[in-house]
């Protein structure tokens, strides 16, 4: 097209200045580019929305949720009120004896005297030898109980771990409100399992670190990585930890997958590097208390080779059947006694809230988050799979022989826990897909939450009308249930009991049904427009807290509540508990729970009995080996019946005439048992020489003396070698055998005589030391009615090192040259100093790099601002 001249303009400045003239069809076609609309989606941006927005809001909104739980755990918070969980009570009554010891003492107890005859501290209670950032609960508790805060704790690390995904405010604040109300954590309150909260409450923060650590490889991230592990493995649960440890492991794995398929491993094997060195960070600052409990659990029965026995590892398996509960949680009667499920019983709930799982679902559905919610979609579902168990034991046996370690934990349904906290990070994903739909996303997702509202509905009202009818037809017995009406002679359970349970599977179908269905329905209202983003996230954050509360509201009422020191005083001394103290002399008793013939039981649970008493037997999932073995044979077990059971079945059916025949009680004997404490009496007790009742406690507490029982040091006149040492325990219940005279050991033991003339005197009896003053004439052997435990007690005649001998499986043996001597054994394992010395290496090196971090972090920013400039 010809171009038209014009005259040239002049300039202010003189010069002149050509222009071109277009031509008018030209000039239409640029007004109309310019006012042409963008193919590119458009954000519109409405009042209310931009609250998102303002830098303020997280503050607020976390501090509204921790002023809501403080109110609406008030009790527990500030007024010093607690649950009186049989747990704690049992923990207590096993540590105290520690707990004392370490108000007097520098070094804190690595041993105690108070339970299974004498067993290390380190599963009791072991406190690390160097204060860390965990140790905040301390200050903090003077102010509000460590429950309360410890559970903002681990919500404010789902809030700040979901802020760190580029979620929305209000997606982050519904996942902090999922976790914080979640209703597993609450039931663990109540129960007393508080090691393992404290321990669950720091994952969030963990894998908030590991994401920053993958996003942000650096030295903050290292930091950052290597504080929160130290804080998570100190709360010494190492069952969650090693739970945890396997999702790192996942997420690991997902990285490499990922930076294969896009064939960047640079960034990879760099984060794999800093990984590595958080770890060894971390192992390092938590050898203590660690390297004392990895030495112990060698002679566990968990740190055998073989690990825990298939059978009892499997205990609690969570059948897939119960999956039904993670919808509808009181499908199985929900917890103990209504619960009728497949595990013996259960205390707490593990319902993820069906909201929260539906919002998960979303998360995997959308596209926005697709990828990271598939990763934690499949995490969660190899959780689910290994938390069968027995249930599946193909694919159990598999994990139980392939798995490093897996075998040393029982309980597979704990590993819940890690599929609670994953849903509820999807949750926050599903939520923030919803929050962030474009329109054309808008169009689909509205197709496909309207279908998905109707099929809720038509569920929902199907399930008014033909829940009772279809589930009225089940067992609602449990197994063990089944086998005690088999005893009355009963095939079913009574009927209002079946009433009772099918109306809680009944209500609790239509709460959920409901609350899903009206989820839906305000999710569908959203994406049309029909619903302001705020209205929408407030009211799914008060249906997922009404569907988590209403079950976890069950837990830390304050009628089921009682003061702290109301707590306490359960472990004043009563008035067999004086009467056994008023004796001066080194003995132990045997607490008797249950009355065989009556079913009579004691007023105090076995642990409790620890806080007064050093008793043989006590509360810990992790008993030495032998003493473990030695239990089955005092008391009932699947080996048969016990020394106890056999002892009582000598009298209670004496001859017409003839007196009750008492047998022999040589393990009890041995392990120097004084006094035995059994609810209600024993059959013609009047007539018993050996074991007689020698005071009527309150509470039906009847406290017999056994007048064979052994001092907690004595010669004995021989020693027989058996081998292996495992048959040495039959040989224990025979009546041939005496422990007074005779004594099993493991190896030859030369020049053994029995004395003529000999004596043992206790000088000294510590926690840590133990002292004697012996005589022998001859050549003999001492049994010392402590228990063996070669990693740490070492022994001294004269302060020369001697070697300690197994006696009698389970006790200490040493030979003794003629004459007079002073014996002195000490407790001073190794690994102990050389944990501590580790651990302050590591807590260091984590402090340094996480300040180290932040500081140049901080100099950065100022740099960049300043260049910006």
């Amino acid at each position: 097209m010809a171009k038209k001249i014009v005259n040239p303009k002049i300039t202010p400045g003189g010069k002149q200045e050509k222009k071109k003239m277009v031509s008018q069809q030209e000039v239409k076609k640029k007004l109309q580019e310019k006012v042409k609309p963008s193919s590119a989606p458009v954000t519109v941006i409405k009042p209310g929305d931009t609250l998102s927005q303002k830098k303020w809001l997280p503050w607020v909104l976390m501090i509204f949720l921790f002023v809501f739980v403080c109110l609406l755990y008030f009790p527990v918070a500030f007024e010093h009120m607690v649950p009186p969980a049989s747990d704690t009570a049992q923990w207590e009554g096993a540590a105290h004896q520690i707990i004392e010891y370490n108000k007097t003492h520098k070094d804190p107890a690595l041993w105690t005297q108070s339970m299974f005859s004498g067993m290390p501290s380190y599963m009791i209670s072991f406190p690390n030898r160097y204060p860390f950032l965990e140790n905040i609960t301390k200050i903090t508790d003077k102010v509000i109980n460590w429950r309360i805060f410890l559970l903002f704790v681990g919500a404010l690390g789902i809030f700040l771990l979901l802020r760190h995904l580029k979620l929305d405010i209000w997606a982050c604040f519904l996942g902090a409100v999922a976790f914080m109300f979640s209703c597993h954590w609450m039931g663990l309150l109540e129960i007393g399992h508080n090691t393992k909260f404290r321990a669950i409450m720091y994952i969030p923060w963990v894998i908030w670190a590991l994401l920053y650590l993958k996003k942000k490889p650096g030295l903050l991230g290292l930091g950052f990585l290597s504080t929160t592990l130290i804080m998570q493995l100190r709360e010494n649960h190492p069952q969650i930890s090693y739970y945890l440890y396997l999702f790192v492991g996942l997420y690991w794995i997902w990285q490499l997958i990922v930076s294969i398929k896009a064939k960047n491993l640079k960034k990879f094997w760099q984060f794999t590097g800093l990984l590595i060195l958080a770890f060894l960070i971390t192992v390092l600052a938590v050898m203590n208390p660690y390297l004392s409990t990895w030495e112990y659990s060698k002679y566990t029965s968990r740190g055998s080779s073989g690990g825990l026995e298939t059978s009892y590892a499997q205990q609690w398996s969570f059948h897939p059947l119960e999956i039904v509960t993670l919808i509808i949680p009181n499908f199985f009667g929900g917890v103990s006694p209504d619960y009728w499920g497949y595990m013996p019983f259960t205390q707490t709930y593990n319902y993820f809230g069906i909201v929260v799982l539906a919002l998960a679902i979303i998360a995997l559905c959308g596209k926005k988050h697709r990828k990271m919610a598939t990763f934690l979609g499949i995490s969660s579902l190899i959780f689910l799979i290994m938390s069968f168990g027995s249930a599946t034991p193909h694919l159990s046996n598999l994990f139980l022989k392939y798995l490093p370690y897996f075998n040393k934990f029982r309980v597979p349904s704990m590993i819940l826990v890690m599929v609670q906290i994953l849903v509820v990070i999807m949750a926050g994903l599903g939520l923030d897909t919803i929050l962030s739909l474009t329109e054309e996303e808008r169009k689909s997702w509205s197709k496909r939450l309207f279908k998905a509202f109707w099929i809720c509905g038509i569920i929902f009202m199907l399930w008014l009308i033909l829940a009772k009818p279809i589930f009225g037809g089940l067992p609602f017995a449990s197994a063990q249930e089944k086998q005690q009406l088999a005893q009355y002679n009963m095939t079913e359970i009574p009927a209002d009991v079946r009433a009772t349970r099918l109306n809680m599977l009944y209500t609790s179908g239509i709460l959920s049904l409901l609350l899903l269905t009206i989820s839906i329905g305000l999710a569908y209202l959203k994406t049309v427009k029909k619903l302001p983003q705020m209205v929408f996230v407030i009211l799914m954050s008060v249906i997922v807290f009404i569907d988590l509360y209403t079950y976890t509201g069950k837990f830390l009422k304050k009628e089921n509540l009682q003061p702290a020191q109301e707590y306490k005083d359960r472990f004043a001394p009563q008035d067999y508990d004086e009467f056994l103290l008023s004796d001066n002399t080194n003995y132990r008793i045997y607490p008797i729970e249950q009355n065989i013939i009556s079913e009579a039981r004691l007023p105090k649970t076995t642990g409790e009995w620890a806080y007064h008493h050093q008793i043989v037997t006590g509360y810990s999932a992790a008993k030495l080996a032998r003493y473990d073995a030695l239990m089955n044979y005092l008391q009932d077990s699947v080996k048969g019946p016990g020394e106890w059971r056999d002892y009582l079945i000598g009298i209670f059916s004496p001859e017409k005439g003839e007196l009750p025949r008492e047998k022999s009680t040589n393990i009890m004997d041995m392990l120097s048992v004084k006094y035995l404490l059994h609810p209600e009496h024993l059959p013609y007790d009047s007539l018993l020489t050996n074991i007689h009742p020698v005071f009527d406690g309150s509470d039906n507490v009847i406290v017999y003396k056994n007048n064979r029982a052994l001092p907690r040091a004595w010669f004995v006149d021989e020693v027989q070698k058996v081998a292996p040492a495992d048959s040495i325990l039959p040989l224990l219940r025979k009546e041939t055998f005496n422990p007074r005279h005779l004594a099993y050991v493991e190896t030859d033991i030369k020049d053994v005589q029995a004395p003529d003339s000999s004596s043992v005197v206790q000088t000294i009896n510590e926690l840590h030391k133990l002292a004697y003053e012996v005589y022998t004439d001859k050549p003999s052997f001492l049994v010392l009615s402590e228990v063996f435990y070669p990693a740490g007690w070492k022994a001294k005649l004269d302060d020369k090192e001697i070697p300690i001998y197994p006696a009698n499986y389970v006790l200490r043996g040493l030979q003794i040259p003629a004459g007079h001597h002073k014996l002195e054994l000490v407790f001073a394992p190794e690994s102990y100093t050389i944990s501590i010395r580790l651990s302050l290496i590591g807590l260091l090196a984590s402090l340094l790099t996480l300040i180290g971090g932040l500081i140049w972090n901080y100099n950065r920013k100022n740099k960049v601002e300043e260049e910006k400039v």
